[in-house]
């Protein structure tokens, strides 16, 4: 299951490497203790978050780590993306991280499905240090959606190429298809916020077309009709990775600009990273 073919984001990358600069100190062999304190030690975005809210933790993670010593080296097996050697565990966790990243129709592994699959494994160093509920708090701030601020005061909408495909505001023609592509691509669940979105005027909702067929969508202001929420964006699983979502976010922050917003919310993201980097969007804290 698992080949050079898995993506994984950027920072799940880095985690990656300092898990292996960690595993360096005990056995060689990463191990997954190494991949938690990894988490750790990376110190963007929600594992900045996750460092400021358990800095002690962070303390016992390392001093176990040290200590780290796997029964069995034969065990041990190279496994991609890592350059070290990695114990059956940690691959196992790969395996698990990729389950999760298809089961959510995702193209990525990021660091949320890595720890939720680390914590899934129950490894008994880390269940000595960490209680259940530190689990699920974690999780919280690494795997669950979360919700992004974007500055739109100063915000400049940037040199984005179409290519062959358009991208429109929908327009009450167009319901029928889109509900049909969302519920075909997504399931039911945006259902509700597009039927909030086609009540509206001047429809916030943008459009990828190609070929005369809707292969993604962005809005803001129908999820729960609050103003100022951006959300839900899909594209299709075939039409992933073309740069169509970062096409649809910027036509959308531009139109919430132009509305007189100083501020656009990304309400429950999935792919944090990408709206770090693409919009420079940060983490609204949980409080």
């Amino acid at each position: 299951m698992i080949s050079e073919t898995m993506k994984f984001t950027n920072r799940c990358k880095r985690i990656f490497r300092h898990a292996e600069l960690a595993a360096l100190e005990s056995s060689g062999i990463v191990e997954p203790i190494h991949l938690l304190v990894g988490a750790f030690h990376e110190g963007t975005g929600v594992c900045a978050e996750l460092l400021i809210n358990y800095y002690k933790m962070y303390d016992s993670l390392l001093e176990r780590a040290y200590q780290s010593n796997v029964d069995d080296e034969k065990q041990a097996v190279q496994c991609w993306p890592f350059h070290a050697k990695v114990s059956l565990s940690v691959k196992r966790i790969l395996e698990r991280s990729f389950q999760l990243m298809m089961r959510y129709k995702q193209i990525y592994i990021n660091e949320g499905l890595v720890l939720k699959s680390l914590f899934d494994l129950k490894d008994p160093n880390i269940c000595s240090l960490i209680s259940r509920q530190d689990v699920l708090s974690i999780l919280d701030i690494v795997y669950s959606p979360r919700d992004l601020i974007v500055s739109l005061k100063e915000y400049s909408y940037p040199d984005v190429t179409v290519g062959e495909r358009i991208i429109r505001r929908a327009t009450q023609a167009d319901f029928i298809a889109l509900r049909d592509f969302v519920e075909n691509e997504f399931g039911n669940g945006w259902i509700e916020s597009i039927v909030n979105g086609f009540c509206e005027t001047n429809i916030p909702i943008f459009l990828a077309i190609e070929k005369d067929r809707i292969i993604g969508f962005a809005c803001y202001d129908v999820v729960r009709k609050k103003k100022g929420l951006f959300g839900p964006m899909g594209t299709a699983i075939h039409h992933r990775g073309q740069g169509i979502g970062y096409q649809l976010l910027h036509q959308s922050l531009r139109a919430m600009q132009e509305h007189g917003y100083a501020y656009a919310i990304i309400d429950e993201a999935g792919p944090i990273e990408f709206y770090e980097r693409a919009c420079n969007a940060r983490i609204i804290p949980i409080t």
